[in-house]
């Protein structure tokens, strides 16, 4: 019973493994541009580091977010939807421009806050969706509000997953139940 556990979890790993495979991150820091008030949080920061699938691509450009409304208060936190996101790449312009930017901004201490936000798009066919975590300090300096120590990562996946081809599922059925069968033979061996 365990072995038949064992090789059904191996099965669905590697069945659910391509559903991740396909990632572009941006990882980004400091603040070109800011503001905040109840009525939103509009931010540019600099990406600093662009990595698909953990391969560092050497790119840099530029993270632009507009929260708009915030149902609650900037410094107490809230949630958003309808905002705008998009990610400019140095040298090609933006690369990305969505208007369904939603999620919450939460208090985290006395004056960090985080910014979690979801977005989807589709771009030559291909539905994406994506994630941003976003940390930044509201600081009130000669009687303006600034933002400081931003830093977060933003992650956009392509969704649905490929589905594998039917032929390749039953190449990789077989040769587990031939491992299965292998081991089995070894097990009864002993």
């Amino acid at each position: 019973m365990k072995l038949r556990l064992a090789v059904l979890g191996i099965f669905l790993t590697l069945c659910i493994a391509p559903a991740f495979a396909d990632s572009l991150n941006f990882k980004n820091v400091g603040v070109i541009s800011g503001a905040g008030s109840n009525s939103g949080i509009s931010l540019t920061s600099e990406i600093t580091r662009v990595t698909f699938n953990g391969q560092d691509l050497g790119l840099t450009g530029q993270l632009d977010f507009n929260t708009g409304a915030l149902a609650g208060t900037l410094l107490g936190g809230g949630t958003f939807s309808g905002g705008t996101l998009g990610i400019s790449i140095d040298g090609s312009g933006p690369v990305l421009f969505v208007s369904n930017f939603a999620g919450s901004v939460m208090k985290l201490s006395h004056d960090e806050y985080e910014l979690l936000g979801t977005f989807s798009t589709i771009i030559d066919g291909v539905k994406l969706s994506g994630l941003t975590k976003q940390f930044f300090e509201l600081e009130f300096e000669d009687g303006k509000l600034s933002f400081e120590d931003v830093h977060g990562k933003t992650c956009i996946t392509n969704s649905p997953a490929a589905v594998p081809e039917p032929g390749t599922l039953s190449l990789l059925g077989t040769g587990l139940i031939g491992l299965a069968g292998v081991v089995r033979r070894k097990i009864a061996s002993l």
